[in-house]
């Protein structure tokens, strides 16, 4: 952010300072990650020129029911008499009745008749194959939306293990001060500090560790987001993902799938117009012409032609070819089976997954109690002077220990949650669709 302060009093200067500081330091949310995920990621606007691609081609293919026409000129020399010269009744014609030189412009046309379906049959491949491209589009989508959200949710764990760290690297700092002084008036032994140094700096070098693994996460985020960087503040883990499972389990509404279905159709109607190649085609073909004649006066001349192809031998390219449609339909339908049964057992895997990290969770929550209250006990003992530090050290680090635990089986707890709505098609539970795709239509699926 950035903010003016033209004419205004050093005190109001620097309150608005303060503000733009504050404001600047706010956690940004999961859902405006997603938002600017899905409107900057390369990967998506790939997708879309890909989807462009095949809505040409569509048009494309449905523009041969029009035919062609085509302006041309032509020049023709001759250099034979006959030619140029009348070669029949009434022979009392003067002798250079054409010119050796000519040049004639005008149009020419054709009209495909369809009578053997081959043009039906390439539009409806090309419609097919954009239904395909619009659901490889969305599952593009899918993938770099759940990409991000899984990539925040490990952030927020790592944040909150670095935030443990560094409470038990201040309890540690505090013992080895209070351990110092306690040297000093011989209450305790020397070896008792060199402990607490010792598990000072284990806990420094995981702490950084955890920073490095920060700021892989962080640059994966903005590689997503198509920024250079990503160093907003990290929200803290909310709540239970409570509207997790609620979601649909068929799985036939996945993007792959539908991608899969529309790419069997294609390939279906594929055949259909390899095999209508072999079939008889029917054209009309037509010109008209202005000729410029010896004299200059020229006429119009025009040609209809009807013009019927039926195929007799071309070597077996054309069986060839039917046979290549067929296999490549074959293809495709063993993929869509393959993905399906992919698509189930993800589902099913996604759902135990969400069950077992809930048992998790529940299970951390009620060891960060049982933690808490030892650490409860130990504090009051070592005030007592019943134990030493490092019994009181070691009380705190399992309490900072289960905190921790609890913090990522929360993080796990969500992304199994968006775990298993990927399974299904759906988007990351705190993704929330931008105006323009309320009504469940993306930008290509509504220029189309």
């Amino acid at each position: 952010m950035i903010c003016s302060l033209p004419g205004i009093r050093s005190l109001t200067a620097a309150v608005v300072i303060m503000l733009c500081t504050v404001t600047a330091g706010q956690a940004r949310g999961l859902g405006d990650i997603l938002r600017q995920v899905e409107k900057n990621t390369p990967a998506l606007k790939a997708a879309h020129s890909r989807t462009a691609m095949q809505q040409a081609a569509a048009r494309q293919a449905r523009s041969s029911y029009w035919g062609e026409v085509d302006a041309m000129v032509k020049n023709s020399n001759y250099n034979e008499g006959r030619m140029i010269n009348p070669i029949s009744y009434p022979v009392t014609m003067k002798p250079e009745l054409f010119d050796d030189n000519q040049i004639g412009y005008g149009i020419t046309g054709r009209i495909p008749l369809d009578i053997n379906g081959r043009i039906t049959a390439q539009v409806r491949a090309a419609d097919r194959e954009l239904e395909a491209a619009l659901a490889r589009e969305d599952n593009v989508r899918l993938q770099v939306l759940h990409s991000a959200a899984d990539l925040y949710h490990s952030l927020e764990g790592v944040k909150a293990l670095e935030k443990a760290l560094e409470k038990q690297i201040e309890a540690l700092q505090t013992h080895i001060q209070v351990a110092t002084v306690s040297i000093a008036a011989g209450r305790t032994a020397p070896v008792e500090k060199l402990r607490l140094v010792a598990d000072l700096e284990a806990v420094k070098g995981k702490l950084a560790g955890l920073r490095g693994q920060e700021q892989g996460i962080r640059a994966r985020i903005a590689a997503l987001m198509g920024t250079a960087s990503f160093a907003d503040p990290v929200q803290p883990v909310p709540g239970p993902p409570t509207e997790a499972a609620n979601v649909n389990e068929d799985v036939t509404g996945r993007p792959d799938i539908r991608a899969l279905q529309s790419s069997g159709d294609a390939a279906k109607a594929e055949v259909d117009a390899a095999f209508a190649r072999r079939l008889p085609d029917l054209n009309v073909n037509g010109s008209w012409l202005q000729n410029q004649g010896f004299d200059g006066d020229g006429d119009n001349t025009w040609a209809l032609f009807v013009q019927v192809q039926v195929p007799l031998w071309d070597g077996g390219g054309r069986r060839a070819a039917v046979s290549r449609a067929e296999a490549g339909r074959t293809v495709v339908r063993h993929e869509l089976d393959v993905t399906r049964n992919q698509a189930r057992a993800e589902f099913v895997a996604a759902k135990a997954d969400l069950a077992a990290a809930e048992t998790s969770y529940r299970a951390t929550v009620a060891s960060v109690a049982a933690a808490r209250e030892t650490a409860s006990i130990q504090t009051d003992r070592f005030a007592e002077g019943r134990i030493s530090a490092a019994d009181l050290v070691d009380a705190e680090a399992a309490l900072a220990g289960a905190r921790s635990d609890s913090a990522l089986a929360l993080t796990r707890w969500w992304q199994a949650g968006d775990h298993l709505r990927r399974a299904v098609g759906a988007e990351p539970i705190d993704y929330v669709a931008p105006a323009e795709m309320v009504d469940g239509n993306s930008t290509a699926a509504q220029n189309n």
